[in-house]
């Protein structure tokens, strides 16, 4: 009970204080359009002070059920509404994927609580699909444009890629930051392994599948 309030008090602040200094848009550059913003060591330094101590007091509340040693900014849960901290950021690429969310099902009543309506026609397909085997099941498709960042840090030889719509980004960048935009040229999504769906309502496709 008291970790609940804890938590509910930290959202508060944290909310408070998005409100007062969130964007940072007077004291670093950022990106048109999105929720990413950059500037020097000492700037982004400054910055994250303000921070410092709500993101201290997230570590106290989660570094329990977490198993890692050390908990940062990045690492806490998003619902806690923390903008992303990430220092020694030599560059960045932004990208648009075209992506799938992917829902699974085992009735029709729960499937069109979830996707809408579909067709009569095509709810006995589906009807039929799922009556026709003790394993069948349905699964939904749903397109849409994924937005991430790609983020090179000095010096770790692997990039960390990251959504950041909900949070927002800040980074420490190295003198030579080197920021590469994409959107413009959104990458091909996989190949699909489902084919000649049962249903479509023109947001989600329904495909048959065996669990």
């Amino acid at each position: 009970m008291q970790d609940a309030i804890a938590i509910q008090s930290l959202k508060s602040d944290i909310a408070l204080l998005r409100q007062n200094i969130w964007p940072p848009v007077t004291t670093l550059a950022h990106v048109e359009g999105l929720p990413i913003y950059y500037g020097s060591k000492a700037q982004v330094a400054e910055y994250y002070k303000q921070w410092a101590g709500l993101i201290e007091r997230a570590q106290d509340l989660y570094q329990p059920f977490m198993e890692d040693d050390v908990l940062d900014a990045v690492h806490l849960p998003s619902h806690l509404n923390l903008p992303l901290f990430y220092f020694h950021v030599d560059r960045i690429r932004i990208n648009k994927t075209r992506a799938k969310e992917s829902r699974t099902f085992r009735g029709i009543a729960s499937l069109t609580e979830k996707c809408g309506q579909f067709e009569t026609e095509q709810l006995v397909a589906m009807s039929r699909w799922l009556n026709s085997d003790d394993t069948a099941a349905l699964v939904a498709h749903r397109e849409f444009i994924d937005l991430r960042v790609y983020i090179f840090q000095h010096g770790q030889s692997e990039y960390t890629r990251t959504r950041f719509y909900v949070n927002g980004l800040v980074l420490s960048t190295e003198t030579y930051f080197k920021l590469i935009d994409a959107r413009d040229k959104p990458r091909k999504q996989r190949n699909d392994s489902y084919s000649d769906p049962l249903a479509d309502n023109g947001v989600w496709k329904v495909y048959g599948k065996y669990r």
